[in-house]
């Protein structure tokens, strides 16, 4: 039987006592995978466990209804695939026999900010720490602003598109010097940055409100070949809420983290 719930504060204390930190997010094997990798490395052993396909905007569902298939990708490194949702990803890390018990897991890097109240109960990135951190192992979202990514859709697949990974790991490493001594159960972060371009020269901000709309919705008619209505959903930036974690990233440039603690969230 697996440990879990294990206590971080208690590691953190223990300078010899290595951790396993599981990876994981909702676009599949991305640079940004490998960007978490090489940060994570320093910290222990890691590995990776990430959806087979992009499962963008999954929240934290959970597959009940059909097989899982675990699939390893990268002989050098511990890289798998699972038919799955990045929600199934962080339980399978957790639960399953094949892999180490992971002390952290992380979810990342995005291809896209996930600021906002809508990202924090839709994303897939969002959604796989929310299901860890109820398992007891404590978790961080991480994700990067995009002006274009509503655009340039796909631009998270090709790895020049990835701008500044060195500058992305520096940014992870002050980011963790914050947040690392409060990792426990029970508790999840949602850390945002900006454009990779102004990593080096960003602050790190607590915001005390969430941006309420993300999105605003566009819903767009068209037809198939055969002159057949169907609907696509997409969405455009709205107006942005000043002094807001979406205000943080996009307006000022800064790195914004949410902490999540799901006792307060237990005890309305």
């Amino acid at each position: 039987m697996k440990n879990l719930g294990k206590n971080f504060s208690e590691l953190e204390r223990s300078s010899n006592k290595m951790k396993t930190i599981a990876i994981t997010n909702d676009d599949g094997y991305t640079e940004g995978i490998n960007i978490l990798l090489d940060f994570a490395k320093k910290m222990g052993k890691t590995y990776a466990v990430v959806p087979e396909r992009q499962r963008s905007a999954v929240s934290a569902a959970i597959t009940l209804h059909k097989p899982l298939r675990l699939n390893k990708i990268e002989l050098n490194r511990e890289i798998y695939t699972l038919s799955g949702t990045p929600a199934d990803c962080a339980i399978f890390s957790i639960y399953a026999e094949e892999l180490a018990t992971p002390d952290i897991l992380f979810s990342g890097i995005n291809w896209g900010d996930n600021t906002g109240l809508s990202p924090l109960i839709s994303s897939g990135t969002i959604g796989a720490v929310w299901k860890a951190a109820i398992h007891g192992v404590p978790s961080v979202a991480f994700s990067i602003y995009q002006k274009q990514h509503s655009v340039d859709r796909l631009g998270w697949m090709d790895k020049k598109n990835w701008q500044n990974p060195e500058g992305m790991k520096k940014a992870l490493a002050r980011v963790w010097r914050k947040i690392g001594p409060e990792m426990k159960p029970g508790v999840f972060f949602v850390v945002n940055f900006p454009s990779p371009f102004k990593l080096d020269r960003s602050e790190i901000v607590f915001p005390k409100r969430i941006q309420m709309k993300r999105t605003a919705p566009i819903i767009e008619r068209r037809n198939d070949v055969y002159g057949n209505p169907y609907f696509w959903l997409g969405g455009k930036d709205p107006e942005i809420e000043k002094g807001t974690d979406f205000y943080e990233v996009a307006v000022k440039g800064n790195i914004s983290i949410t902490k999540i603690e799901l006792d307060k969230l237990a005890h309305l």
